[in-house]
This record gives structure tokens, sequence and C-alpha cells, in this order.
């Protein structure tokens, strides 16, 4: 169901908003969002992962804006973040540091040390290279990171040099 309607005057509105009052009191170009629309979007989708105990993390890439951050998290959302920057939005947002995922390849030291400092609770590493890396910023803090390897059993071994973790790879690493 959309959160966009005409009302009686063939107004364009978003959650009973008429969007030229916004356009006039914000200027253009200008994003809008439906609030409502998000919340029933996420309560329905956590709704469906409920049976599997399923976490949501949204993708911060996907919508950098603290006011949509800020909505999700009230609703219960995780943040699947790729840098500091967007770690200090989602922990301004109001996320729990304990509920944010940390993906991507390229982490850089300072990256992951500011992962580490605020708790987060997971970093997902691609690579033994990344391990490795993960593992000597931790000793130097002498914390112990929340580390998950993202594996991926079709992919042609090789064929990424970012993304290269192989079962047999996993077996064998002295990075684990």
């Amino acid at each position: 169901m959309s959160a966009f309607f005409r009302d009686a005057q063939h107004h364009l509105t978003i959650d009973g908003v008429p969007l030229d009052r916004l356009m006039t009191e914000f200027g253009s170009p200008l994003y809008v969002y439906s609030g409502a629309g998000l919340q029933r979007a996420f309560t329905a989708f956590q709704t469906a992962v409920a049976p599997v105990s399923g976490k949501l993390h949204f993708a911060l890439k996907a919508n950098s804006a603290l006011g949509v951050i800020a909505l999700l998290a009230r609703c219960g959302a995780g943040a699947d973040i790729v840098s500091a920057g967007e770690l200090a939005r989602a922990l301004a947002a109001g996320i729990a540091a304990g509920d944010i995922v940390f993906s991507g390849v390229g982490k850089s030291a300072a990256d992951i040390r500011a992962a580490l400092a605020a708790g987060i609770g997971q970093i997902n590493a691609e690579s033994a290279a990344e391990v490795a890396q993960i593992s000597a910023v931790a000793a130097a803090m002498g914390v112990v990171a929340p580390v998950a390897l993202r594996v991926n059993v079709l992919r042609v071994f090789g064929s990424s040099r970012h993304i290269c973790f192989q079962p047999h790879t996993i077996l064998s690493s002295n990075h684990l």
C-alpha cells in the first residue's frame, strides 16, 4: 500500500502531508520518505523472519539519512555498515553497537579500531588477509574481535582477490 495519495483538492500527499507544502517550506529538490510506509515494510519483513529468529540489519549504503536510520532503529533494526563514517551515523541514530555488523572489503585499520572500540556485534571478514588485519588490530587493543567469515562455496577460487575464502582454505588457515 502506497503512502502517496491525492487529497480532495488533488494535491499529492505523503502520510497526509501535501508535498507542495513541503516543497514550499524546504525547497527543491527534496527527498521525502514515508515514515509510516517504512515502518509497515520493516514490520512485515521482521514478521516474516521471526520464525527463524532473524535479525534485520539495514544497509546504510542504501540510505544514510539520519531520520530514516533513526526510524528503523526505533523499529528494532540493526545496521550493516562498510565504514567508520557509517558506524558513527548508525550510533548517532540510536542503533546499539551490539546490533551493528561491519561488512565489505577494504576495511582500514582505523575503521577496524573504531568498530572494536564501539563494541560492535560482528565484523565480517572477506579473506584470510583481512582476518589477519582484524586480529592484529584487536590484539593491539587487547580485545577479542567478533568475527564472522564470509564463505562463497560456489565462487571459483581466485575469481576475486578480495573475497577468497573457500572451505578448504578455512580449514588450513593459520589466521583463525
